[in-house]
């Protein structure tokens, strides 16, 4: 019984490596985790100061959204869990929460002309910037993809998840974290 246990946890520990190594397609942040990992050092933090390039080719930071609450997706053309939730789950609570809520997707270390070919094909409305050494996600505390960041209207690090989010659920934790 015991030995059966300790088979079943190793076949188990294989798949679960073999879907992190699928979901970061060999170059980027490990996959596969989830959960909440905002750590102590971010929690209740200003957003970092560091600026990054928007697709338009303009350059922004996090203190652009001043005044308003944000979500940061950090997606990529090579992790399938990124590609479903743009337009599973952040297209539909854009449309709803647009307008009290910002909606930043931070492609990270990916091929730019890859992750234009997703926006054209997902018809993500929300803004879009590029992370391409991951700077900006290490700073939040990120440790798998997709990662999500719930930002207060005054700059704060409210809250963040990593793992793809449905849509309830990311309608959830923006009213929950950002409306109430």
């Amino acid at each position: 019984m015991k030995r059966n246990m300790k088979t079943r946890m190793t076949i188990l520990a294989g798949v679960l490596a073999l879907v992190a190594a699928a979901c970061s397609g060999g170059s980027g942040p490990v996959a596969g985790a989830a959960g909440n990992v905002v750590t102590e050092a971010s929690q209740g933090n200003p957003v970092p100061a560091a600026t990054f390039e928007t697709f338009a080719g303009a350059t922004g930071s996090l203190a652009d959204y001043a005044g308003r609450p944000v979500v940061v997706n950090f997606w990529a053309s090579w992790c399938p869990s990124c590609v479903a939730e743009m337009s599973a789950a952040f297209l539909p609570a854009q449309e709803q929460l647009g307008e009290r809520v910002a909606f930043l997707g931070m492609n990270i270390q990916d091929e730019r002309t890859r992750a234009l070919e997703l926006v054209q094909e997902t018809g993500v409305l929300f803004d879009l910037a590029e992370d391409p050494e991951g700077a900006l996600y290490t700073a939040l505390g990120g440790l798998g993809m997709p990662f999500t960041v719930f930002v207060s209207a005054d700059g704060q690090v409210l809250d963040a998840h990593n793992g793809p989010l449905t849509e309830s659920q990311l309608v959830d934790k923006i009213n929950e974290v950002l409306l109430s």
